[in-house]
């Protein structure tokens, strides 16, 4: 979480007001049409929210090294080129590849906060693979994607829910630190809508 939320509030201090209004506005209304109040139900009326946090974890995944052995004899298909894997191989993958493939995304290495928003949004979410698999499949004993995906997304959205209920928009300075960025909020402007 350390490491996302900074990557998050980097990102989206990074694109702008339009965004971050964008945000606040959606989020306030779909809250207010579910009663005041911040519900599953409301979080799904979201779709750019969603589609902000989809985005923060495709363009930088929270660990993007991954490794394993094959267990058993398999072909690993790239858009080019076919790869025979033996049993018992290591396997080693830094996902940003994958995440930022310019044959699947439109300005791969651009943070686009609307990107995953609409039907052929959606359709993108396969290609996201933040947690160790396509974001479009559930982990599972067998499959080695992360137990704790749906934990991850649920308490990133719940962040900006909050972040946005309270602010219109804010300005951050970025500076490297040894764990992911460190993010220093430079200005915060109070909800005024």
């Amino acid at each position: 979480m350390r490491i996302l939320f900074s990557n998050m509030m980097k990102l989206i201090g990074k694109a702008g007001v339009k965004l971050q209004v964008e945000l606040a506005q959606e989020i306030r209304s779909a809250i207010k049409s579910n009663g005041g109040k911040v519900t599953m139900a409301a979080m799904e009326q979201m779709p750019l929210m969603k589609s902000v946090v989809y985005e923060a974890l495709r363009i930088e995944p929270a660990v993007p090294l991954q490794y394993g052995r094959a267990k058993r004899d398999l072909l690993i298909e790239s858009h080019d080129a076919l790869f025979e894997v033996k049993e018992g191989e290591l396997l080693f993958g830094y996902q940003p590849f994958a995440t930022k493939d310019p044959k699947i995304f439109d300005r791969p290495e651009e943070f686009v906060g609307n990107r995953f928003v609409g039907d052929d949004g959606e359709r993108l979410l396969k290609h996201v693979l933040w947690s160790n698999g396509p974001e479009t499949e559930n982990p599972t004993l067998g499959n080695k994607q992360s137990a704790g995906r749906d934990f991850v997304v649920l308490v990133s959205r719940l962040f900006l829910v909050e972040l946005f209920r309270r602010f219109d928009s804010f300005d951050v300075e970025v500076a490297a630190a040894p764990l992911g960025v460190a993010v220093t909020v430079t200005s915060l402007n109070g909800a005024s809508f």
